[in-house]
């Protein structure tokens, strides 16, 4: 926050984004200067206001910075590349590499490996725990994060409960945000508890992308939030 007079002559608190955005306006007309914003989603009003006809007539990106690109020229990590499902991670770390056994029964492992789920979440998040800390957190000069995708709030609270207690007993300096909308109803602790994104991250006035963006978090679990853009 920044002290700045009011433009009615008053004073107070203002924030650096309300500073600057005068101090934009105050410079709207003048002709020698442009303004250029970058995006990789950019919405359909923004397509329409400064995108380019198209040989269909519509509006489309005056250019393109693919992923792909990023990609090659090593700007961003491509976090597909390696992408695997915990049923066939589970399987893959538990093979003996000795044992030899015809396609046909190898592809019925396989099938039962996605269909049969045995495993419980403190099982789970050692496997995640620990292929983050080996695989994932050297890249980036040591800064790199994670994020674990799960398949409704209810799994995402447990997940970031039984994560943080792994990381807590294993003394790893690693610390996890979750995000997740409304309230979720769970007896994870033997009684009914209501767990909010809120109360589960205790934040200091900071959003959760505000927070992920520093050093301090390196673990981001989700549920309907977060996952696309």
């Amino acid at each position: 926050m920044v002290d700045e007079p009011y433009p009615d002559g008053g004073g107070g608190e203002i924030s650096a984004e309300d500073a600057l955005s005068a101090q934009l306006t105050k410079r709207a007309g003048a002709k020698n200067i442009s303004y250029f914003a970058f995006t990789a989603t950019p919405k359909w009003k923004t397509i329409e206001l400064f995108g380019r006809p198209g040989e269909d007539g519509k509006k489309k990106p005056f250019h393109v910075y693919s992923m792909q690109q990023a990609i090659e020229e090593e700007f961003i990590l491509d976090v597909l590349k390696n992408y695997t499902t915990y049923d066939v991670a589970y399987k893959l770390a538990t093979i003996d590499e000795t044992t030899v056994v015809p396609k046909s029964e190898a592809a019925l492992l396989i099938k039962r490996a996605f269909k049969l789920h045995a495993h419980n979440i403190e099982q789970k998040v050692g496997i995640i725990v620990e292929h983050f800390r080996e695989t994932v957190q050297p890249l980036l000069a040591g800064r790199a994060k994670a994020m674990v995708v799960c398949d409704s709030r209810k799994a995402a609270v447990r997940y970031k409960l039984a994560i943080d207690k792994y990381i807590k007993g294993k003394k790893y300096e690693i610390a996890t945000l979750v995000a997740f909308s409304g309230e979720v109803l769970d007896d994870v602790s033997g009684s009914p508890e209501t767990y909010t994104e809120t109360g589960m991250n205790k934040l200091k006035g900071e959003s959760i992308p505000e927070a992920f963006g520093t050093d301090t978090y390196q673990v981001l679990l989700v549920a309907e939030k977060y996952q696309t853009g």
